[in-house]
């Protein structure tokens, strides 16, 4: 009886796999058969109806929008004309506009909503034509503004002082020889054109750093007379010089501030007026500390310069237009006399029917159904090419769910369930990205530069939960000991890999006595160590806000301008190391930009912890966190090894955030490394650890999967949803959902 009902059971979980399997493959048939329409001539001739039919409701709808709109102004001019206009409300004069704009759009459309062409192979010829000259003008504009792109992006990510390579001082050939130095490729006989307007946008940035300084120093000195007057009472009834005078005196560092000298006296004059009420100014505000959320460098187009050969094809097609537009006023004679911003705007609306940068058969089969375009003939057959391309993502997705829950068991059993589901949802944001024509190959890209941003962080946990202590939420204490050897190189103004290596061993240094005592702490709390790990990362992240202000830096890169003391929140590494191994031996591969000095340092870092957990101490130290009891009794030192593995995670947390610095751009303090415990720990448990198990095959994984689902998620959900902001709250769920079903399967922080 019992076989039988095994039987009945294992045939009913087989029925939805099946169903789904079925699915896929009715879907991926009609994908197949759908791109074999795209390239019928009878799919290829409709295709060109609708195109010309698309032309011509995009010149009419201009011309028929115009006349609506000219009809709605026409009787708010009658009406207002009438005495009893103000005795209307405003509902009743927007409806009776909006009823009288309606009628004159309906009457245009009847005219010219349905031209008759007389020579349609004129017609034809001419959108060709242009068509062509747009194509061949548009591919290489794009061209050009990329090279252009990636050259600015240079500059700006790599050149922190302005003011040093384009002050009023230096000539515009050492300008422009700065420049090349930081890009290489604006050397490039290529490249030669921009030359002088990468010069002006130096100039230009220049001006703006120093115009940014001064309004920071003013603000700080404006700050610094709230908080440095005692009394503003003595200082009523003192003229201008006076007043200066006594301010020099008594507060110190006015004296910088000579340049604004107005705007102090002016708000000092505001404290005296209060003072004589009885009344004090409220306090100024002050700067957020928490971390600045910086995003990636967007090119500035206004400093871009054609070269000679776009020029050329801009005229070619520009050419092209005057004949289409003859074509099209033959058709529709109204249009030759649009005003000139109504000519534009035709020929903007032309230009979008015609060119897409997605030009496949779906694109332009779904842009000419925006523009009414009419399918003549074989509407089922050009509907399913048109779909041809969603088919084949939505049978690849449904037959994959089938797979995983056909082999569900198995599968779980060796990747796990987290890994499972991640990488599913994984490939699925891939198809998504695919649907909604984002480049999957861009964001692969990305993947990658975050895999080297994060991946030593993540490979920061691997020997804490070796050892015994489970998920190391403090290895903040790590981060803090890399960002003090990174303030430090940035206070002697290194720069280059000195830079970077002076970070990494100075932050080492740090987080080696910083973790043994962190260690010690832990072994005395066993049984609780991630939630007291958690409670220390939060609390020396805090206790550091006081810190960052006392410690005695005085660069002037790095601290307060005024007061010469107290860093800043964010400091910029351009110029010093940033981006320094991402660059390092980078190359694109299929569109692709692979990171090789990151990639090679994660790897090596991998190797060297890889090779640690296989010698002498690295297998004590697995044994004595994987059973604690028999490491006893085998002679191991269960407390030392704990220590080992606690101080080797802070030391590598500490390498970790200069390395994580470095592909960000920026170095940031006070409360920015907070939650980095919590995404290492999400990230390694994605990959198959547990919190009593972890290899380094589980950080690789673990990233990569992690990292994927963020940079793929985040541009979907700003395709999908109006604003995007979805990327946040997925990290979150994603995150702390996945530290939350580890705990749970491991019965919270109790050890064996």
């Amino acid at each position: 009886m019992s076989e039988k009902v095994k039987e009945k059971s294992g045939i009913r979980s087989r029925i939805v796999p099946l169903i789904l399997l079925v699915m896929a493959g009715v879907l991926l048939v009609l994908s197949v058969v759908g791109f074999v329409l795209q390239g019928t001539q009878e799919t290829t001739q409709s295709l060109g109806q609708m195109q010309t039919s698309a032309v011509l409701h995009a010149a009419s709808e201009g011309l028929i929008n115009n006349i609506a709109q000219q009809a709605r102004a026409d009787k708010l001019a009658e009406l207002r004309k009438d005495k009893n206009f103000r005795k209307r409300g405003l509902d009743e004069v927007n409806s009776i506009c909006d009823a009288a704009m309606e009628e004159a759009r309906a009457e245009a459309e009847k005219l010219y909503a349905n031209p008759v062409v007389q020579d349609q192979a004129a017609l034809d010829s001419a959108i060709q034509t242009f068509e062509k000259a747009l194509s061949e003008s548009s591919s290489l504009s794009v061209t050009e503004r990329a090279a252009y792109a990636e050259i600015y992006v240079q500059l700006v990510d790599n050149i922190s002082d302005w003011k040093a390579i384009a002050g009023e001082s230096v000539a515009d050939a050492d300008v422009l020889a700065s420049l090349q130095s930081t890009a290489p490729d604006l050397a490039k006989e290529a490249n030669a054109h921009l030359g002088s307007a990468l010069v002006r946008m130096a100039r230009d940035q220049a001006a703006a750093q120093q115009t940014a300084e001064e309004a920071e120093l003013k603000n700080q000195l404006i700050n610094l007379l709230a908080s440095d007057v005692p009394s503003w009472t003595e200082y009523i009834g003192l003229e201008e010089d006076a007043l200066w005078e006594k301010l020099l005196q008594e507060v110190p560092g006015l004296e910088k501030g000579e340049a604004f000298r107005g705007d102090l006296l002016k708000k000092a004059a505001e404290h005296i007026a209060a003072a004589e009420k009885g009344e004090t100014l409220p306090p100024p505000a002050e700067a957020d500390e928490g971390a600045d959320t910086v995003f990636e460098t967007q090119a500035d187009y206004s400093y871009f310069t054609p070269t000679a050969a776009l020029e050329k094809e801009e005229a070619e097609k520009n050419d092209a237009y005057e004949q289409l537009n003859t074509q099209l006023v033959a058709v529709i004679p109204d249009l030759g006399g649009l005003s000139e911003k109504l000519q534009a705007s035709l020929r903007g609306n032309i230009e979008k029917v015609l060119w897409m940068e997605d030009n496949s058969f779906s694109s332009r089969f779904h842009t000419y159904q925006q523009h009414k375009a009419e399918i003549t003939s074989g509407a089922w057959k050009m509907n399913l090419a048109s779909l041809a391309t969603p088919l084949l993502l939505a049978g690849i997705a449904v037959l994959l769910l089938g797979l995983v829950i056909l082999f569900w068991k198995p599968l779980t059993g060796r990747f796990g369930v987290p890994r499972t589901i991640i990488a599913l949802f994984f490939v699925y944001l891939c198809l998504l990205a695919e649907f909604y024509n984002i480049s999957v190959r861009m964001m692969m890209g990305n993947v990658l530069e975050r895999m080297t941003m994060y991946g030593v962080l993540v490979l920061a946990m691997m020997p804490g939960i070796q050892c015994g202590i489970g998920l190391n939420m403090g290895i903040t204490i790590g981060c803090i000991s890399g960002l003090l050897g990174i303030v430090t190189a940035l206070q002697f103004d290194l720069v280059g890999f000195p830079a970077l290596a002076c970070s990494c061993v100075l932050g080492a240094l740090v987080a080696l006595p910083l973790g043994w005592c962190y260690a010690k702490l832990l072994n005395r709390m066993k049984g609780n160590e991630m939630t007291i790990s958690t409670y220390v990362g939060f609390s020396f992240v805090s206790l550091m806000c006081i810190g960052w202000m006392m410690l005695p830096f005085n660069n002037p890169r790095i601290i307060w301008l005024l007061m010469g003391k107290g860093l800043r929140v964010t400091h910029s590494l351009l110029g010093s190391f940033a981006h320094l191994l991402d660059n390092f031996l980078a190359f694109k591969i299929f569109g692709i930009k692979v990171p090789t000095g990151g990639l090679l340092f994660l790897a090596l870092c991998c190797l060297l912890v890889w090779l640690f957990s296989r010698s002498r101490l690295g297998i004590a130290m697995t044994a004595a966190g994987s059973n604690p009891r028999f490491a006893e009794a085998s002679g191991i030192n269960v407390n030392r090894m704990r220590t080992v593995g606690t101080v080797l995670s802070t030391v590598i947390a500490a390498v970790g955030i200069v390395i994580y610095s470095q592909a960000f751009g920026y170095a940031q303090l006070y409360t920015a490394p907070r939650q980095l415990g919590f995404i290492a720990a999400s990230a390694i448990l994605i990959g198959g650890a547990t919190v009593s198990k972890a290899k380094v095959s589980h950080v690789i994984i673990g990233v990569f999967l992690f990292e994927g689902v963020l940079v793929f998620g985040q541009q979907i959900a700003n395709s999908v949803v109006a604003g995007g902001g979805l990327s946040e709250v997925m990290r979150i769920m994603i995150s702390n959902g996945i530290i939350l079903y580890a705990l749970t399967q491991s019965g919270g922080g109790r050890r064996a």
